[in-house]
């Protein structure tokens, strides 16, 4: 078993503390532990500069990738990779791009604090309904009604046909969506 090593809290909160995003209490005691620690001033010292030396640092050149080669295509020099493994390999880069666009429009930050950014706290309220359709409204219709309501789908469809959908518009999001003539039954379910 390695040997554990405990590090003071004050410590641990340097980057928050030179960043300005303690709390005031926060901060407060800090500032006293401070006062009386010539090792935490030190430390101070050491995480200031760490800071500006990263935010003048410069970011390196990308490598340069040539897919062509990559994938063996033809005209291109020769590729280390197996004939039989190029189209796995090119369905695996498409599945991680397409993952990665939709975890930044599906996935949005919800209440976080980061050591290197002053930046505000983004705290995003959601609000879910259970819907359900009625049965002969066309896709169009759905897509446009939900579009106009600002609701995106989650999760659907459930066994009795209804699907979750989600907005940051509250009851407004609500009002828009029951007015569109394609809801049989909606219920909030948060």
């Amino acid at each position: 078993m390695a040997n554990q090593v405990d590090i003071p809290e004050e410590e641990l909160l340097l980057p928050w503390y030179v960043s300005g995003r303690l709390t005031p209490g926060e901060r407060a005691r800090f500032d006293k532990a401070l006062s009386g620690s010539p090792a935490l001033r030190r430390a101070l010292d050491e995480e200031r500069a760490l800071q500006a030396a990263f935010a003048t640092a410069p970011l390196p050149a990308p490598p340069a990738i040539d897919p062509d080669a990559l994938l063996g295509r033809a005209g291109a020099a020769a590729s280390p990779l197996p004939s039989w493994i190029r189209p796995a390999l090119a369905a695996a880069v498409l599945l991680a791009i397409v993952e990665g666009v939709a975890l930044i429009f599906l996935v949005p930050p919800i209440g976080y604090r980061t050591a290197s950014s002053p930046a505000a706290k983004i705290v995003v309220e959601r609000t879910r309904y259970a819907v359900q359709f009625v049965e002969d409204a066309s896709v169009a219709a759905v897509r446009a009604a939900l579009a106009e309501a600002e609701l995106g789908i989650v999760r659907g469809p459930l066994p009795d046909g209804a699907y979750i959908v989600e907005s940051a518009q509250g009851e407004a999001a609500f009002d828009r969506l029951k007015r569109s003539g394609v809801i049989r039954a909606i219920v909030r379910t948060d």
